[in-house]
């Protein structure tokens, strides 16, 4: 099977001086292995900035998790938070 990828985000926000952390995984529910997997996410918020995040997972082999997190100046659940996956390379 050609990779596929499920990706979850935590409830569990944390703050830490000022910045929110948002923790992630990324499965990788195909059968072959993806290299350079790249998660992006966005978040946008009335009235400011939107942010953007970026993670880049070098190597996930068939059904293998990694995990990670974004962080972020604004709070998360006041936005609308998209994370997913732009792209992978097979090796």
């Amino acid at each position: 099977q050609p990779p596929a990828f499920a990706v979850t985000v935590s409830e569990a926000v944390r703050v830490t001086d000022g910045r929110y952390y948002v923790p992630f995984a990324i499965t990788n529910t195909g059968g072959r292995i993806a290299r350079m997997v790249q998660v992006t996410a966005e978040l946008n918020i009335d009235g400011a900035n939107d942010e953007t995040g970026e993670q880049q997972i070098d190597f996930l082999s068939g059904h293998e998790t990694k995990a990670g997190s974004f962080v972020f100046t604004h709070d998360p659940q006041e936005g609308d938070l998209v994370v997913r996956v732009a792209s992978y390379r097979l090796p």
